[in-house]
């Protein structure tokens, strides 16, 4: 199973030996690698919409693996049992829901050990929610797929609460720290397109204009905060 950038990022977090759940499998190719891979020796494939879960098992049977990945219909967690699956994986859908999903079924979560989160959006609430959660973030990864940048984040069941700033909230600091490449590429766009609208409510005179340019004015200095953390750029560009 040939993945793209986005979905091998998001397959190469999950713990080899764990017993996934791949919460909103699409057309299971995820689920299909982790299987083909011998990354897990089982896979749940859940998907809330019977179209997909369809495809999904038309591909799992094609591979030769329906007697190792079980598709479930199931709105989120609905149809997972505690203790099924120690590992979550939740990909393309928006970081609130997936917020939402989990603290839906706590007794799911309380016997999870890793979440594999790669949330659409709002990835600065999936930060922030998940210490209230019981996990703490341990590895991040980026890239770059069909022009969108990507985010996913690996959390494991933890007591530590780590205290954060704000810019860390919003942009991580594992790949800063790390002084990742490719997402200081994304930090350096983040911050043109800041810099682009700020240039542009500066033009305006509305009481909104100037409540977003502080908004704006707000993220440049988060931006510059992680940015410094790459210190000079010569080794990075």
């Amino acid at each position: 199973m040939k993945l793209s950038a986005r979905l091998q990022m998001n397959a190469d977090l999950v713990p080899a030996g764990s017993r996934t759940a791949d919460i909103g499998c699409d057309h299971g190719f995820v689920s299909i690698y982790l299987a083909e891979e011998s990354i897990c020796d089982r896979v749940l494939a859940l998907d809330i919409r019977e179209g997909p879960l369809s495809a999904a098992r038309k591909n799992i049977a094609a591979a030769g693996l329906s007697d190792r990945i079980e598709c479930r219909l199931s709105d989120g967690l609905e149809k997972l049992s505690p203790g099924e699956a120690d590992t979550l994986l939740m990909a393309g859908m928006g970081g609130r829901l997936v917020c939402s999903i989990l603290n839906n079924r706590k007794e799911i979560l309380a016997e999870t050990e890793v979440l594999v989160l790669q949330p659409q959006s709002d990835v600065e609430e999936v930060r922030r929610q998940l210490p209230a959660m019981g996990f703490q973030i341990e590895e991040e990864r980026c890239c770059c797929d069909g022009g969108k940048w990507y985010i996913a984040i690996r959390a494991v069941r933890s007591d530590e609460c780590r205290s954060c700033t704000g810019a860390e909230y919003r942009y991580g600091w594992i790949l800063p720290q790390k002084r990742d490449p490719l997402y200081y590429s994304y930090l350096v766009e983040e911050r043109e397109k800041a810099e682009r609208v700020a240039s542009e409510l500066e033009k305006q005179t509305t009481a909104g204009a100037a409540a977003g340019l502080i908004r704006q004015r707000h993220t440049l200095a988060m931006l510059s905060d992680t940015l410094s953390l790459y210190g000079g750029t010569e080794e990075i560009i």
